[in-house]
């Protein structure tokens, strides 16, 4: 609920403000000067450089946090299967034996629900291996039931991965191995999660992302046009084109 409520919040705040709410002007600057510090050395950084917002993690896929790497891992990898997919004898994810607690346990290996799902990494990793990506359209679509997803799933094993823990021990990283019958195999390291701090989102999976989303609501022309106010936003003349172009016809249109 925390993420729900966040946003709940934002919108109270938003739909306030539109009727003329305000509060009061000084309230950081009185923080930093007239609030007696509960100890010595006490202070409110008001440096635009130090604000928390440019050192927030942006996920590339729609799935819990933990499993970004592992997606990341098997997208990287479908590129190099070439349709090899039916003869994988094996895959092996190693990750952080916290995160294998929370999204490698028993439940994850037969998730009935979307939620369920989308915390799993051996469907999230099977999607990823198969279609190259793990988008929302496959969870809504449950693309989880699919016996192509489920036959990769029966394949997984999951351990703890003592050369990821060595170099971070406090990282979110992940490797899968794929073993096909004839004994070659494929593997795929990822130390660090691409949209984490330290590995920025790059403008194409960004793009890729909001896209995924935006397309089956407002359709591709719509999608794009998003996206062209967005990035010409400080020449924007009025903000209300922009806060209409999302709108969309409401018709489902995916082309």
């Amino acid at each position: 609920m925390g993420l729900a409520a966040t946003a709940t919040d934002g919108v109270f705040a938003t739909r306030l403000a539109a009727q003329g709410f305000t509060g009061p002007s000084g309230t950081l600057d009185w923080l930093a000067s007239k609030m007696k510090p509960a100890k010595e050395g006490f202070a409110v950084d008001l440096e635009l450089g130090g604000y928390r917002l440019p050192q927030v993690a942006f996920k590339r896929f729609p799935v819990q946090i933990e499993l970004q790497a592992a997606a990341e891992a098997g997208a990287l990898l479908s590129a190099k299967i070439k349709g090899r997919t039916q003869e994988i004898r094996a895959i092996t994810v190693e990750s952080y034996p916290g995160i294998i607690e929370r999204v490698a346990d028993p439940a994850k290996f037969r998730p009935q629900t979307k939620g369920t799902a989308d915390h799993s990494l051996p469907v999230c990793v099977a999607m990823a291996l198969l279609d190259g990506d793990v988008t929302v359209a496959q969870l809504e679509k449950d693309r989880r039931r699919a016996k192509d997803v489920m036959v990769l799933v029966e394949k997984t094993s999951v351990k703890a991965g003592s050369s990821l823990m060595a170099k971070l021990p406090k990282g979110r990283g992940a490797s899968v191995e794929i073993v096909f019958a004839d004994g070659q195999s494929l593997r795929e390291t990822v130390e660090v999660p691409e949209g984490d701090v330290e590995r920025p989102l790059s403008r194409s999976s960004l793009e890729g992302k909001f896209m995924n989303f935006a397309v089956p609501v407002v359709g591709k022309a719509g999608a794009e046009r998003v996206v062209s106010l967005v990035d010409g936003l400080e020449e924007l003349k009025d903000v209300r084109e922009l806060a209409r172009a999302p709108r969309g016809s409401g018709k489902q249109d995916p082309a």
